[in-house]
């Protein structure tokens, strides 16, 4: 309020009686309030003062002989809606002074009691700058988040372009259709420091661009001109009002016809030298505030940093926000930029969704982690064909890909829904490494505002969909209360994983491999299973994937290792017949550094040529950028280790490799076996891999072996050795002893105490 008593104020006086007028500015000036006076007495003349004199505050009369006082309040609120209007009457009874406020007057005040006066004016005109402040910092900040998003835009386009025209190009498009800016010119410094050369341009007005990319052309021959000392001295040129800009005439000119009152020009550094400069106007003076200059220039730190890399032809790795190999935003931005959308338009529906690539991990065990990069980059790629708008896209790490967009109205409760943008995404395979490998996603969505109003609340929602759909096996999943149990209750199971070793919850359970000619016991295979105390034996397809994913398999697969050398070397203490025992090594085991020593250590001390442990590992562990791998497995087979390939023919391996690989047993996997009898396919796919096998001297295993009928066409082919149900189910240690010691029927005799 003191600030009010400070300062004169233009007082606009809507009153035909010249002594009310009169004692009315005597209370003001009385109570310390100077005061600058007009009267009017019509509606005409109150709107020629409000134009022309532009006051702080409007006191009107309620009753008035050529017009009355509502009419002069509908005046100013169309002509000076920021000028406040106060009501100052004898006439004024209760019910219109209501109806007064309501339709937008500040206040009112009765000519018999103007000791109210001077504290209402300067409470309304206190508001009224209050109001103004706020909106002016509604506006900074509506400029300077156009500011943040012209950043954010020019730092994935560090990321897609690789051409110094086309980023700079983009960057001054952005700079005028998301910043805000009239015009935008980047431009270049010959080696020889002789010629300057407009690179890239944009602007509200063609003509007035091309004379500004002149000027800057003209620049390097003009000491004087503002480019050309941008480029001497590597300082950046910043000006809020080129009106006293005084800089050079010609310059001066140009900025004053366009109407250009705000000018930067910043440079861009390479090599630490300043080889380009980006000018950039806008047409309202003051616009460059400290903090849309610090924005400014982590744009041209930016531009620097990526116009470097481009210069070297190089990959550019930019700001941790973005993936580097997607140049999309991460989780973090990506909710940023969600929550961006929702304030810019609040009443919009909108549809959040994620596509997660399924079987990403045997595409990458199959074709090599370099494969599955060059992947992840093409579905990057084609989501950024199909949504232009970058801002709209995510990468949340390995095959999570995230979108949002308007809601069209479609039913998105149907699995239609998430079918539809698969098949529109993704229904082309992609040619990687000249293969063509199909990819198919699991979607899930959730619907702003229905799911949630703000972006974590979205986001949070997407993900515990996502994670309903890979528990449940759904290709497509819109969010609700159920996904979000479902992913608490895998977060439950993980989390009871943790405790399980701790707590001795698992078990090996032991397989018998059978000679299909002679049923006598060759080997066996140790299976982990899981004992909860909670819901008793859990199925393995229900925790291994969990143990995967959340990388207890190290831990868990060294437990085994170490279960399966106490079993063994008990059942020598107990004089049992030699047997080979395989376990199954994951990939993240297998590239472990220390998994070769370790394995050795427990091995070496007690095996012998027909008794020890052997390794079973997936087809994706042979492929060809997994030399590592492959070595470690060539050291551990010259110790003495057998190779087993499980499961073989479900991935992606090339059967011309396998000759040279270190592999000494090829399993066929139970589907095949399966239609060994029904299907005439199925029937040729074993025999060729039994061929297969015994070309390149190794044996061959046929698992999943339930029927008589299908060990007899075994037995026809000639396949080496048969595991299933139909000999015998897994065993625990002691039972599973008692088997090797007696057999178990005519399916299943012990070994030979030769072999």
């Amino acid at each position: 309020m003191s600030g009010v008593k400070d300062q004169s104020i233009r007082l606009l006086l809507v009153e035909d009686v010249e002594a009310d007028a009169e004692r009315t500015v005597h209370h003001l000036r009385r109570a310390g309030l100077k005061c600058e006076v007009r009267r009017v007495e019509t509606g005409a003349a109150l709107a020629v003062a409000l134009a022309d004199f532009a006051p702080a505050v409007v006191l009107s009369d309620y009753t008035l002989p050529q017009f009355d006082g509502m009419s002069a309040l509908r005046i100013c609120r169309e002509e000076a809606p920021q000028v406040p209007f106060l009501f100052l009457s004898g006439t004024i009874g209760e019910e219109r002074a209501v109806a007064a406020l309501q339709a937008g007057a500040a206040d009112y005040i009765l000519k018999d009691n103007l000791a109210r006066l001077a504290p209402a004016v300067q409470r309304a005109i206190g508001d009224a700058r209050a109001r103004a402040e706020r909106a002016r910092q509604d506006a900074l900040i509506a400029r300077l988040n156009r500011v943040l998003r012209m950043l954010s835009g020019v730092n994935d386009l560090v990321f897609r372009f690789r051409d110094r025209t086309e980023l700079l190009s983009e960057t001054c498009r952005l700079a005028i259709s998301v910043g805000g800016y009239a015009m935008a010119v980047a431009a270049a410094m010959a080696r020889s420091g002789a010629s300057i050369k407009a690179v890239a341009s944009n602007g509200l007005d063609e003509e007035t661009t091309a004379r500004l990319r002149e000027y800057v052309e003209e620049s390097a021959n003009r000491d004087s001109s503002v480019v050309g000392k941008v480029f001497r001295t590597g300082r950046e040129f910043v000006c809020n009002d080129t009106i006293d800009i005084g800089a050079t005439s010609r310059f001066d000119a140009l900025m004053v016809h366009a109407g250009l009152r705000s000018v930067v020009v910043l440079p861009l550094l390479v090599d630490g030298e300043t080889s380009m400069v980006l000018l950039l106007t806008a047409r309202d003076s003051g616009r460059l505030g400290e903090e849309e200059l610090g924005m400014l220039r982590d744009l041209a730190r930016s531009l620097s940093f990526g116009l470097q890399y481009v210069n070297r032809d190089t990959r550019v790795r930019f700001l941790s926000y973005f993936d580097s190999q997607t140049g999309l935003a991460r989780r973090s931005l990506f909710c940023d930029r969600v929550r961006e959308l929702i304030l810019a338009a609040p009443a919009t529906p909108r549809v959040l969704m994620l596509l997660d690539i399924r079987r990403l991990s045997a595409i990458n065990d199959s074709f090599g982690r370099g494969a599955a990069d060059l992947l992840l980059r093409q579905v990057a790629d084609r989501l950024k064909q199909h949504y232009p708008r970058t801002e709209q896209l995510g990468h949340f790490g390995g095959g999570t890909f995230a979108l949002v967009r308007d809601h069209d109205g479609r039913g998105a409760e149907a699995q239609s829904y998430g079918d539809e943008e698969e098949q529109r995404l993704f229904a082309e395979a992609f040619q990687v490494e000249g293969r063509s490998i199909p990819v198919a996603v699991r979607t899930a969505w959730t619907l702003y505002p229905e799911d949630g109003r703000d972006a974590p609340t979205l986001v949070q929602n997407v993900e515990a969909a996502l994670q309903f759909a890979r528990a449940s096996a759904r290709a497509h999943v819109r969010f609700d209360a159920a996904a979000r149990v479902q992913s608490v209750g895998r977060l439950a199971l993980e989390h009871r994983l943790r405790f399980a070793l701790e707590r001795n919850e698992f078990e090996l359970h032991y397989q018998p491999k059978v000679n299909v000619v002679t049923r006598r016991i060759q080997g066996a295979e140790a299976l982990l299973r899981w004992r909860s105390p909670e819901d008793g034996m859990v199925a393995p397809d229900q925790f291994l994937p969990v143990l995967e994913s959340s990388g207890l398999i190290m831990q868990v697969g060294d437990w085994v290792v170490q279960q399966a050398v106490r079993d063994c070397r008990a059942w020598i203490e107990a004089r049992l017949p030699p047997l080979r025992v395989a376990v199954n090594i994951s990939p993240a085991q297998l590239r472990s550094h220390e998994f070769e020593e370790r394995f050795l250590h427990a091995v070496t001390p007690w095996a012998g040529r027909n008794r020890g442990l052997d390794i079973e590992i997936t087809e994706g562990v042979l492929q060809d950028d997994c030399g590592p791998e492959i070595r470690k497995l060539e050291r551990l087979r010259a110790a003495g280790i057998r190779i087993a390939v499980d499961d073989f023919g479900t991935g992606y391996s090339s059967l011309s490799r396998l000759s040279e690989l270190p592999v000494d047993t090829l399993k066929i996997d139970r589907r095949f076996v399966s239609q060994i009898v029904a299907s005439p396919t199925g029937a040729t796919v074993v025999k060729t891999v039994v061929t297969l096998a015994h070309a390149f001297g190794m044996t061959c295993v046929a698992e999943g072996v339930e029927k008589q009928e299908e060990l007899d066409m075994l037995w026809q082919m000639g396949c080496d050795q048969s595991q299933g149900y139909l000999h015998c189910m897994p065993l625990q240690a002691a039972e599973f002893a008692a088997v090797l010691q007696n057999g178990k029927g005519v399916l299943v005799q012990p070994p030979e105490e030769g072999e």
